[in-house]
């Protein structure tokens, strides 16, 4: 069974986190997720969490450890698709 990929673009995260849903969920229990993330300033950095073959949470924070809006773009590789 081939890896498959799945990605978005410019999505804005929520002050607080943002649930991330892939498109369909991955045959595998955690796929591997790549974040580029846009307008950064010194200091500031992400935390994933939550993350399973259906989706993951992401939150910004900066220098502060306070949770800010960010834009950034994603891509996961999982392990198959699951059929149900």
């Amino acid at each position: 069974m081939p890896d498959l990929l799945q990605g978005g673009n410019d999505i804005e995260t929520d002050i607080g986190g943002t649930n991330i849903e892939f498109d369909f969920e991955f045959k595998s229990i955690a796929p591997r997720i790549a974040i580029s993330a846009q307008d950064m300033a010194a200091g500031d950095y992400y935390n994933i969490s939550g993350k399973s073959a259906a989706g993951f949470t992401i939150e910004f924070f900066n220098a502060s450890n306070t949770s800010i809006s960010r834009i950034f773009d994603y891509v996961a590789k999982g392990y198959g698709k699951l059929i149900t």
